[in-house]
């Protein structure tokens, strides 16, 4: 896994250090994880995350209770897009007693590194996890809602495969970026007061999205309704956290947010770069996008304007309700 010790987002921009050009996945419209540079930025994104969170996982004492050690069988996390797959390895080595399996369209590559507790398979969540009905003790699923086709059949898909009493942890990112204040930033033509290019990256790649009939693009608000219409869930809570693009915020006892800070002007210079090539493959002018880079560069490195990422954490735990398929499931998924 890469390393997030003494970063610096002001030397790190992709741009200064050639890349190949990023193999998009169609599915899930960022480069795939057989990019090395991809890999590393899922990394900044995971650490970034968890020091924020305050913990790997929202909702800890709820995860721990149902984690805990028993004597009739090892408990099981399965972790849904697992990326480069460090959340999974994390998760193995907290819980030695479990067993994890991280899941993706791509395969994370062989690591002697990783946890004899944890493995990786090559799956796409589109399908269903039928061969794992009732398995798991604990489902996570970060920042995958772009990859998926229907919201309401992929909560369904998860319900299926989690025990009675097991833990759904829900994260997804607003692609939407935040004042210093927490405020939506708006959306403005450029050149008018307001206006920020990484902003217009993002809210131009939603726009291109919507256009491909993404479900993904409101997660972010659909998670507590989805979860709470569902027959099979109990919805619990959630918990929003807002990251500094940039070393601006000051620390606090609780949290090193400059350190936050670096490690997400790491992940958006990164991110911004894939989606800016994104943007020009689906038609957009090349010369206005080179441009809004450029401009990204500057703003990331001088931390003006001031903006934050927000990431929106949502758990809800299995009913007793005995899983069936919708009305509307496909026979194979049965």
């Amino acid at each position: 896994m890469a390393s997030t010790n003494n970063v610096n987002a002001t030397s790190s921009f992709p741009s200064e250090k050639p890349q190949p050009a990023p193999t998009f996945n169609a599915i899930y419209n960022l480069p795939t994880i057989e990019n090395t540079t991809e890999r590393g930025r899922l990394d900044f994104q995971h650490t970034a995350l968890r020091i924020a969170l305050g913990s790997l996982y929202a909702a800890p004492e709820l995860v721990k209770a149902r984690l805990a050690s028993r004597k009739d069988a090892n408990p099981m996390v399965l972790d849904i897009g697992t990326g480069s797959g460090i959340w999974a390895e994390s998760m193995a080595l907290e819980f030695p007693n479990a067993e994890v399996i991280g899941v993706d369209l791509t395969l994370v590559p062989a690591d002697p590194n990783t946890p004899p507790n944890c493995k990786f398979e090559s799956r796409d969540a589109n399908d269903g996890f039928a061969d794992f009905a009732e398995q798991f003790d604990v489902v996570h699923a970060r920042s995958v809602s772009a990859g998926i086709r229907d919201q309401d059949q992929f909560v369904r898909d998860v319900a299926r495969i989690l025990k009675p009493g097991g833990v759904f942890l829900w994260s997804v990112g607003d692609m939407y970026l935040h004042t210093e204040n927490y405020e939506q930033l708006p959306c403005v033509e450029e050149g008018q007061e307001g206006w920020c290019a990484m902003h217009a990256i993002f809210t131009q790649t939603r726009e291109e999205m919507l256009q491909q009939g993404r479900s993904g693009v409101n997660t972010i608000n659909e998670l507590q309704p989805n979860l709470k219409k569902n027959e099979f869930f109990t919805y619990l809570g959630q918990k929003d956290v807002y990251c500094p693009i940039g070393p601006w915020k000051e620390d606090t006892p609780e949290t090193p947010w400059k350190q936050v800070g670096e490690l997400f002007a790491l992940n958006a210079s990164r991110i911004v770069q894939s989606l800016g090539s994104l943007l020009v493959q689906s038609g957009r002018d090349k010369e206005t996008i080179d441009r809004w880079l450029a401009t990204a560069k500057k703003e990331i490195q001088t931390c003006n304007p001031k903006t934050q990422a927000r990431f929106r954490h949502a758990w809800a735990v299995r009913n007793d309700v005995e899983w069936a398929p919708a009305a509307a499931d496909a026979p194979e998924r049965d």
